[in-house]
């Protein structure tokens, strides 16, 4: 794992040391085209659970997610043995971007992936 350049103190450090891991729910679907498609399961919102609204508007009991090769390539390494920072690393190192590209970049993607219930971010604590 290569240094990250410039300074390592700030709110960065936290989430560069913490640990994305896949959401073990959720049924993954396998394209020829080395994409991946994720489904994660959802929860019917207590407005659909009542008339008239719960017969008009349909509820999918699943969403798909379905990544990009990059984003495959991310979600794959979300084992939650590598930190963000190895994933920022190895993307850097595979597209030849800059730290800060890569960071921008993986960072950006982990956001939607959690937003999208596909991932969880793991932190440690501080002692």
């Amino acid at each position: 794992m290569s240094s990250t350049p410039g300074n390592t103190d700030g709110p960065w450090l936290g989430l560069l040391s913490s640990r994305p891991v896949r959401n073990a729910s959720a049924r993954v679907m396998e394209h020829k085209d080395d994409r991946v498609a994720v489904y994660v399961r959802q929860k019917r919102p207590w407005f659909l659970k009542v008339p008239p609204l719960s017969w008009i508007v349909p509820f999918k009991r699943e969403r798909r997610a379905l990544l990009d090769r990059v984003g495959t390539r991310l979600w794959r390494m979300c084992d939650g043995e590598r930190t963000v920072l190895e994933l920022v690393d190895s993307i850097r190192g595979h597209y030849g971007l800059t730290f800060h590209e890569s960071r921008a970049a993986v960072t950006g993607y982990l956001k939607l992936l959690t937003e999208r219930g596909v991932i969880a971010i793991v932190t440690q604590e501080e002692p």
